[in-house]
C-alpha cells in the first residue's frame, strides 16, 4: 500500500508535459531572439539618426572654413568634412547623398560650416550654395612684378570696396617665405640660394593669368594658387610638344635661367612675333658675352612700374646686380612674371637672327608696340637717333 503510494507521488512531481516544456522552450528562443532583432534595430536606427539628423557637437557654434575644389567627388567632400569635423562617417554620409540623388547638386566654394549642423544643413548649404564665401575674379597682367601684383591686390574693388583684407606690405613680407613655398613646390629650389632670403625671392614664379579667388583669401592662398599654376602651366608643361625641362637641358640653361630671361623679354616684346626676335637678339650678346643693355632690367633697378623706350645716362649708371648696362651676363634674377608666350620664345629663338656669321644683335622701340632690328652698332645709334626723336616730340604734344 505504501509502495502504491509513492508511486503516485512521483507521478504528481514529474511535471509539465514534454510538449508543453517544448513549446515554452521554443517560445523564450523566439522572446529573445525577437529581442534581440528589435534591440538591434533600434540601436541602428539611433545609429541612423545620431549619424544624420544630429550634429558632432550641437552646442559647438565655431565657424569651421570648408573648401570643396571644383570636381571633388562625393567621397572625397565627404573626407573633407570628416576631417574637419563636421561629420561622423563618410560611408554615411556618401550613401545617403547618393540615396537622396543630391550627388550632381553639390556646389564647389568656400564655405562658412559649424560642429553644431547636422549632415542634413550641411548638405543644404552644399547645394543651395548660401554658406559660400564670395569670390572675385582678378587678373594679373604678364610682366607684373611681386611689387605691381601686391600693389593690384591691395587695391583692387568690386562694387567700389576694397576686397581683400591684407597690404601690399603684407603681401610682399609673405612672399618672402621661400623655405614654406619651396616644401610644398620643389622647383623652387631651382632659385640660387642668394637669392632665397633676398627682397623678393619668389620674382618671375608667380604666373600671370585670370584667377578666381575668394574675398576672403590671404596673400599665403593667393600665393600658393599662382606657384601652383606655374607648376602646370610651365614646370610640367611641354613647349612645341617637348616638356620644358627637356628643352632647357637642350640649350645648356637652368630653369631660373629661362625664367630670368624670359621676364626680360616679357617686358621688352609687345607684339606677338617680336618676342621671339628679341629672345634671339639677348641669346646673340649672351653667346659673345655681350652686355644686354635692356632698358627693362634698369627700370626695375630704379624700382619704377613705368616702362620706358629711352632712358637717361645717369639711369643706365645705377649701379645695381640687375643693370644690365654695367654687369654682363642675365641680371641677378627675374624682373617680372613672364607668361608662356615668353618662355616659349626664350626656349625657341628667333632661327634667322641668330646665324652665327651675321646675328642681329640691337633693337630699338619705333612706336606702336614695334622695334627695328639691327645688325651693327652703327644701324642701330642710326635707327635709335630717329625713333628717340620722334619718341620725345610725340612726348612733348602730348604735354602741351
Amino acid at each position: 500500500m505504501s509502495q502504491i503510494a509513492v508511486t503516485r507521488d512521483q507521478k504528481n512531481k514529474k511535471g509539465m508535459h514534454p510538449f508543453v516544456k517544448y513549446l515554452l522552450r521554443n517560445l523564450l528562443i523566439y522572446l529573445i531572439s525577437l529581442g534581440i532583432v528589435i534591440g538591434t534595430v533600434l540601436w541602428a536606427v539611433r545609429q541612423v539618426q545620431l549619424l544624420l539628423f544630429e550634429p558632432v557637437d550641437a552646442k559647438d557654434k565655431t565657424s569651421v572654413t570648408v573648401d570643396i575644389p571644383m570636381g571633388t567627388s562625393v567621397r572625397g567632400i565627404a573626407e573633407i568634412l570628416h576631417e574637419k569635423g563636421l561629420i561622423r562617417n563618410t560611408g554615411v554620409f556618401r550613401f545617403y547623398v547618393e540615396l537622396t540623388d543630391k550627388a550632381s547638386k553639390l556646389k564647389a566654394g568656400r564655405y562658412m560650416l559649424s560642429r553644431s549642423m547636422t549632415p542634413q544643413q550641411i548638405l543644404d548649404e552644399l547645394i543651395t550654395g548660401e554658406a559660400a564665401v564670395d569670390t572675385v575674379k582678378v587678373t594679373i597682367p604678364e610682366g607684373f612684378s611681386i611689387r605691381d601684383i601686391a600693389n593690384y591686390l591691395q587695391n583692387f574693388e568690386k562694387d567700389g570696396q576694397t576686397v581683400f583684407q591684407f597690404t601690399a606690405e603684407q603681401f610682399i613680407d609673405a612672399a618672402k617665405q621661400f623655405d614654406k613655398f619651396a616644401e610644398d613646390y620643389t622647383f623652387l629650389y631651382e632659385i640660387p640660394e642668394a637669392r632665397r632670403s633676398g627682397e623678393y625671392p619668389l620674382e618671375g614664379y608667380l604666373f600671370p593669368d585670370t584667377y578666381i579667388v575668394y574675398v576672403d583669401s590671404t596673400p599665403d592662398d593667393i600665393i600658393r594658387k599662382m606657384l601652383s599654376t606655374f607648376e602646370r602651366k610651365v614646370y610640367f608643361a611641354e613647349f612645341r610638344n617637348v616638356p620644358l625641362l627637356t628643352r632647357i637641358e637642350e640649350l645648356g640653361m637652368t630653369l631660373d635661367q629661362v625664367i630670368t630671361l624670359a621676364s626680360v623679354v616679357q617686358e621688352e616684346a609687345a607684339v606677338k612675333d617680336e618676342f621671339y626676335k628679341i629672345s634671339a637678339v639677348f641669346h646673340n650678346r649672351l653667346n659673345i658675352d655681350m652686355p644686354l643693355q635692356s632698358c627693362a632690367t634698369v627700370q626695375y633697378a630704379l624700382g619704377s612700374s613705368e616702362r620706358k623706350p629711352f632712358l637717361t645716362n645717369e639711369e643706365i649708371s645705377v649701379d645695381s646686380p640687375y643693370n644690365t648696362y654695367k654687369h654682363k651676363g642675365l641680371p641677378v634674377g627675374p624682373i617680372a612674371s613672364p607668361g608662356q608666350l615668353a618662355v616659349e620664345a626664350v626656349l625657341y629663338p628667333e632661327e634667322e637672327f641668330m646665324n652665327p656669321e651675321k646675328p642681329v644683335l640691337f633693337f630699338v622701340y619705333a612706336g606702336d608696340n614695334r622695334h627695328e632690328f639691327s645688325y651693327t652698332a652703327e644701324e642701330h645709334a642710326k635707327a635709335k637717333q630717329k625713333y628717340e626723336r620722334l619718341w620725345k616730340e610725340s612726348q612733348n604734344q602730348n604735354q602741351e
